[in-house]
């Protein structure tokens, strides 16, 4: 097994109080994005996105047990190429950005499926309620960041919520409860 390549997936969502030996990378805000998507009328889907999101990984390749992350959505930046859905998706009956104005996720430990898959556990708070929810976790590669010559790594990650867990059940009828996650990130060594 690649050694590099299976610390950097354990490390990236572990949770820890004791990052000792960790080297301390930023999410780039530029190559990280959050999509959604959930169905409509049980006739087609709709997708969305936040463009505003940034975290902190400790990476500690030797002891990935001592690694840890952090990341941060501001509900505000959410897209979806309609205003009007977007008004309703930041409103009080939904995401509520004026009173919740940031999901947060806190890992909490992690599966190593194989040599480069994970399946990721953590905290994620939406509206105020935090649910523990498992993401899919995929390590695209690690080495030099091609712009900034500092280490890097990249990740895919997926998941599926009940948006009902987190208190958003308005239009139950009209929107499915489930919603689709997927994740995109780099993270780069902090200089």
């Amino acid at each position: 097994m690649n050694k590099i390549v299976s610390l950097a997936l354990v490390a990236l969502f572990i949770l820890s109080g004791h990052a000792h030996a960790a080297d301390r990378y930023v999410l780039d805000n530029a190559h990280t994005q959050v999509i959604f998507k959930a169905d409509r009328f049980g006739l087609s889907n709709t997708f969305g996105s936040f463009a505003d999101v940034s975290g902190e990984l400790m990476l500690d390749e030797k002891n990935p047990e001592d690694s840890s992350v952090a990341a941060t959505i501001r509900v505000a930046s959410l897209r979806s190429d309609n205003d009007t859905r977007e008004g309703h998706l930041k409103s009080g009956n939904w995401l509520d950005a004026e009173a919740f104005p940031e999901i947060t996720f806190v890992s909490t430990g992690v599966e190593q499926v194989d040599e480069t898959t994970a399946k990721v556990t953590g905290d994620l708070t939406v509206r105020g309620v935090t649910k523990s929810v498992t993401l899919d976790v995929t390590l695209k590669n690690m080495g030099p960041d091609p712009v900034s010559k500092r280490k890097a790594v990249g990740f895919s990650a997926t998941t599926s919520l009940n948006r009902h867990d987190f208190g958003v059940s308005i239009a139950e009828n009209l929107i499915g409860a489930d919603v689709q996650i997927f994740i995109e990130t780099l993270a780069i060594e902090a200089e």
